[in-house]
């Protein structure tokens, strides 16, 4: 993992990069990480542009922050990682594209799930447990 400066007590919406992705303002996004942003700069619950991008199933957003070195295997207060809320919403391109930088599949949350658990909910034929079980 990244070092990484945290906003302690900053709700996202007072972190200009937060609050573009959680916006899905690709243009503020590129302005922020293009005027020197930490891609990686995260809020009091840990949480950084990419898990919102996940989250929310920015994929252009997620893109972009990997391309300017968001960290794919953060994990927030929760012990949650951008690809156990991509699996958990069912964000199949993000997942990919996080599944490419070879993240940690195995990770459990603080509830002791991993991606493939919540993928598992939706059925055998979900596309994110076929890529997770590869």
């Amino acid at each position: 993992m990244l070092a990484v400066s945290t906003a302690a007590a900053a709700p996202p919406q007072a972190i200009p990069l937060l609050a573009a992705t959680l916006a899905n303002d690709i243009a503020a996004v590129h302005h922020r990480l293009d005027a020197g942003d930490d891609p990686n700069l995260a809020d009091g619950a840990r949480n950084t542009a990419l898990i919102y991008a996940a989250r929310d199933g920015r994929t252009e957003i997620a893109r972009l922050l990997l391309a300017r070195g968001a960290d794919p295997g953060w994990i927030d207060s929760e012990g949650v990682t951008p690809l156990i809320l991509a699996a958990f919403k069912n964000h199949v391109v993000i997942a990919r594209l996080l599944l490419a930088r070879d993240v940690d599949r195995n990770h459990r949350d603080q509830w002791g799930r991993r991606a493939i658990d919540y993928a598992r909910r939706r059925g055998p034929e979900d596309e994110i447990l076929r890529l997770l079980a590869e």
